[in-house]
């Protein structure tokens, strides 16, 4: 009787069309429009394009997962307050979203803090990153590279003593009017053309002229250098634990959620996002 029911509702004119169910709960096409284009609309100043089927069909896949995700928060005592999504929200740039960006930030919240109880024992060993090192080496390539300290001074007479400074070997201390930043990789051909100009030809000790910019005058000083090549382990070590630490979580969260479906009747009607 109930599928009986559920398939008059789906099919006849006089209901909404659907285009998903989670456990009897019908997801109508009304429903899925009125969110996916709130949705499209916070992206379109991004990409410019009309949605397509595969865009829509994906949000849907998104949005039933998002729902999924909210019920079962419920049942582990896991809540978001709106505070939380807005804070959320501002880190990563928006001062403003729809409610369907909000629920969808709210779900992302929710998977942090599944992930966390979920995770928490998870560890990479040594011999693991040695290993992911020596069969991706290629992923650390870097090109010709030169380690730059950089200092901003606000006036131009304040430079030149900068200049004069960084000439004779030494650093300048921080004071009013003058930032002194923290010594930094930087590959050379991803530098722009007048700090390859000024710090030509890259050997180490070279002080460029101060370069004028907006907020005042940048003075660098080549203070190492590196030939193109594949980075060492040991420089790379913490990457690679961060990656690793990324790939056991999405298995460990795959395999839970996965597990969680399991409890879900699921149908998804795409025909219908035609």
């Amino acid at each position: 009787m109930v599928f009986l029911l559920t398939l008059l509702i789906l099919v006849s004119p006089g209901f909404p069309k659907a285009v998903a169910e989670i456990n009897g709960r019908i997801i109508t096409y009304e429903e899925f429009s009125e969110a996916f284009n709130a949705y499209w609309e916070e992206i379109l100043h991004f990409s410019g394009r009309k949605p397509t089927f595969e865009d829509r069909k994906e949000f849907l896949l998104e949005y039933v997962k998002s729902m999924i995700l909210r019920e079962v928060a419920k049942d582990m005592g896991i809540e978001i307050d709106d505070e939380e999504v807005r804070e959320f929200l501002k880190k990563t740039g928006r001062r403003s979203a729809s409610p369907v960006v909000l629920e969808f930030a709210r779900t992302e919240l929710i998977v942090k803090e599944i992930s966390s109880l979920l995770l928490s024992g998870i560890v990479v060993t040594e011999g693991e990153i040695r290993a992911y090192y020596l069969l991706n080496r290629r992923e650390f390539y870097m090109p010709d590279q030169v380690k730059l300290l950089r200092v901003i001074a606000e006036s131009r007479e304040k430079a030149e003593r900068v200049y004069r400074l960084l000439k004779k070997g030494r650093v300048p201390e921080p004071e009013e009017g003058v930032i002194v930043g923290k010594e930094r990789w930087f590959s050379i051909q991803a530098l722009p053309k007048i700090v390859r100009r000024r710090i030509y030809p890259y050997r180490v000790g070279k002080v460029s002229r101060p370069i004028k910019l907006d907020t005042g005058y940048l003075i660098l000083k080549v203070t190492d250098r590196r030939e193109a090549g594949i980075l060492p382990l040991e420089e790379v070590k913490d990457i690679v634990r961060k990656k690793l630490l990324q790939i056991k979580r999405q298995e460990v969260f795959k395999e839970w959620f996965r597990e969680i479906l399991k409890r879900y009747r699921v149908e998804l009607y795409t025909e219908n996002l035609r």
